[in-house]
């Protein structure tokens, strides 16, 4: 036979077996046999290049190795950077919603201001805020978080104002019991730790650990019912007359950056005192007498606004509650001895 019937013959077969293969099974077993006996030689074929693989992995330079921690590290810098840009950038999310929430809650309109630098000096506690007299901001207006209430604003420059936070102990802040409507006067400590006081609250008053405390609204500096602090601890002295209360400020004292400034509502507006407080020389928006002396006015009530009080306050009839008589300005000797 010729070498062209065998090729041809060849071909017929191979074209044969492959339609076969294709329609019927019969020729599984055949092939799984054949890989069976093929497999040693494709092992075979491919260990060269495993023996290549193998020894790049045992003699790679301990350079090499360095270089690529030192690269994974530089990854994994950057991942976590860009991680707690985010979780930031959702903090500081959460905090303006909360924010907004809280204003929406206050009466009158609000300014957002923030906070830019902290005050540095022994026995004071004040805040910059980015907000100043181009801004429309006044002596006296309260400054609040989403969380409580902050303080006021004891010095206006041009683009920036000074706030005294509450906790300062020069501060004085109308308050009452969210639970009873028991008044007082909360004064910042003159500690180093940032907590308010509860001054000449009689020891058989109803204040308990745990009571919410609320701005009252005397002397219209502060929103009326906006929280203020917790009461931490009441202690009873027998031998003393008035208890000694202590509150945490719910206020982000030391953590908050969003602020928001209280403006004059429409009703301080028509009665002609929301201008400004009484002590601020309006020509430069500036104290009229300094600071120092008129702080203790910051938290109290006009002697005007007493005498001839709103409907639901106190009578002239009856005497004033003593949280309020503590904060009112003493009369001139002049008055008293006329």
């Amino acid at each position: 036979m010729s070498l062209e019937y065998r090729v041809a013959a060849f071909v017929v077969l191979s074209v044969a077996v492959m339609f076969a293969d294709s329609r019927f099974d019969y020729l599984d077993r055949v092939r799984f046999t054949l890989g069976f006996l093929t497999a040693p030689v494709y092992w075979l074929a491919d260990t060269p290049a495993r023996i290549s693989n193998w020894i790049d992995d045992v003699f790679v330079s301990h350079g090499d190795l360095i270089e690529e921690n030192e690269r994974l590290r530089e990854e994994l810098l950057f991942a976590q950077r860009e991680l707690q840009l985010l979780a930031g950038l959702a903090t500081e999310n959460n905090r303006l919603r909360a924010l907004q929430e809280a204003s929406a809650g206050v009466e009158g309109r609000v300014l957002a201001a923030e906070i830019i630098n902290v005050s540095s000096t022994p026995g004071t506690r004040r805040v910059l805020i980015n907000r100043g007299a181009t801004d429309g901001v006044l002596l006296g207006q309260a400054l609040l978080d989403a969380n409580g209430l902050m303080g006021q604003v004891v010095e206006v420059l041009p683009f920036t104002s000074w706030v005294m936070l509450i906790t300062d102990s020069r501060h004085g802040t109308p308050v009452q019991v969210n639970r009873n409507g028991e008044r007082a006067v909360a004064r910042g400590s003159r500690g180093d730790v940032p907590e308010l006081e509860l001054e000449f609250v009689p020891d058989t008053s109803d204040i308990e650990v745990g009571d919410l405390l609320v701005s009252s609204g005397l002397g219209q500096r502060f929103p009326k019912d906006y929280p203020v602090a917790e009461v931490t601890s009441v202690v009873h002295d027998r031998g003393q007359p008035f208890a000694v209360i202590k509150a945490r400020p719910l206020a982000q004292m030391d953590s908050t950056r969003h602020v928001m400034l209280l403006t004059m509502t429409e009703n301080e507006a028509e009665r002609g005192d929301g201008v400004a407080p009484a002590w601020v020389d309006t020509t430069q928006n500036k104290p009229a007498v300094p600071i120092e002396e008129q702080i203790e006015e910051l938290s109290a009530s006009p002697q005007e606004e007493v005498l001839n009080p709103e409907p639901d306050s106190v009578s002239p009839d009856e005497p004033l509650p003593s949280e309020v008589a503590d904060i009112l300005p003493e009369e001139p000797t002049t008055n008293q001895q006329e």
